[in-house]
């Protein structure tokens, strides 16, 4: 098997704890499109439009290319580049046509090291690839949601040719020269006995791949499996349950409508501006994101901001090289006073 069986995030990974605060933020999450194509039965899309309006304040929509551009041009205030920028946002980017473009922009502009597209794949033509390919895109992550169409069509409300799924993944595969592809799948995507097809199928055709285990990530979708230890990460790591969120110390997220907020999950918790109307640096040093990481730091997000306090991120995403609670007190009276 040419794969490595290893998590698809990033495991070059530095003590969080020993740098912050950042002058630049490791990661941003260009969020150019959250329309998506599936309605995964663990995803917030199962509820549909009105239901994640309602749970979330949710609209499905497509970033306007003033914003994107608004939001490059920004990311050349900061002194370092980004380690990487990931197209995603709760969505599919491959929904977006021209992503390949927006790729292909972000790389001439210098502004990261690395830039990815975090996928579920069945949009991912040969037409896709090709344009991938030759915008420069880094890394490619592929959400699976079963080994075979019967699965995804439980899974996912949609009908999926699997074999013709697999091979628009080996054509990309045996195409990419130095893209990294990756893919994952969800535990509760596959039946019994499944792990070992999962790992015979696309062992060959990817560079590392693994199985995650489902968290109840999301407010008001019903899990069939809700086991209560969120102490434990999607990699199957156990941990001491995480009082601060290290999310907003390195991360920043620019919604479609240009909102920018420091995580990236669905529920929004902080707005710090807009691109359309700031400036990501100043947002990023500002008195509202320090206020913030120092709630944070005080351990306070459970009681302090509602949407924090329903989000399972600190112990479901984080890494251990991210865990900032033992470090809390000294890291507030440091540099947050």
């Amino acid at each position: 098997m040419k794969a490595e069986i290893k998590p698809i995030a990033d495991l070059n990974r530095v003590r969080l704890a020993d740098v912050v605060p950042l002058d630049t933020p490791f990661a941003l999450y260009l969020f150019h499109t959250n329309v998506c194509n599936f309605k995964c039965s663990y995803c917030a899309h199962s509820l549909g439009k009105e239901g994640m309006l309602k749970e979330y304040g949710f609209k499905p929509e497509v970033m306007q290319m003033e914003v994107f551009e608004r939001t490059l041009e920004q990311m050349k205030a900061f002194p370092q580049k980004f380690k990487f920028v990931s197209f995603t946002g709760q969505g599919e980017p491959l929904t977006n046509k021209r992503l390949p473009e927006l790729v292909a922009r972000m790389k001439a502009a210098g502004v990261a090291e690395m830039t990815e597209v975090i996928t579920n794949g069945a949009l991912l033509t040969h037409d896709m690839s090709s344009a991938l390919i030759d915008a420069g895109l880094d890394r490619i992550k592929i959400s699976i949601q079963g080994v075979t169409s019967k699965a995804y069509q439980e899974l996912t409300g949609v009908k999926v040719d699997f074999d013709k799924f697999v091979e628009q993944v080996r054509f990309l595969f045996e195409r990419k020269g130095d893209m990294q592809l990756f893919v994952k799948v969800m535990d509760i995507s596959l039946e019994p006995g499944e792990d070992e097809k999962f790992y015979q199928i696309f062992g060959e055709i990817t560079d590392r791949m693994y199985i995650e285990t489902c968290r109840p990530v999301y407010p008001g979708v019903e899990y069939e499996n809700n086991p209560d230890e969120s102490t434990m990460d999607r990699f199957g790591r156990p941990h001491e349950k995480r009082m601060v969120c290290p999310l907003c110390f390195f991360h920043l997220a620019i919604w479609p409508n240009g909102d920018v907020v420091p995580c990236d999950t669905i529920l929004k918790p902080l707005v710090l501006g807009n691109v359309r109307s700031g400036l990501l640096k100043d947002m990023w040093n500002g008195p509202a994101h320090r206020e913030f990481c120092s709630m944070q730091l005080r351990k306070e997000r459970s009681s302090c901001n509602s949407q924090c306090a329903r989000c399972i991120a600190p112990d479901d995403v984080c890494h251990p090289e991210d865990a900032l609670d033992e470090a809390a007190e000294r890291i507030l009276a440091a540099h947050y006073q």
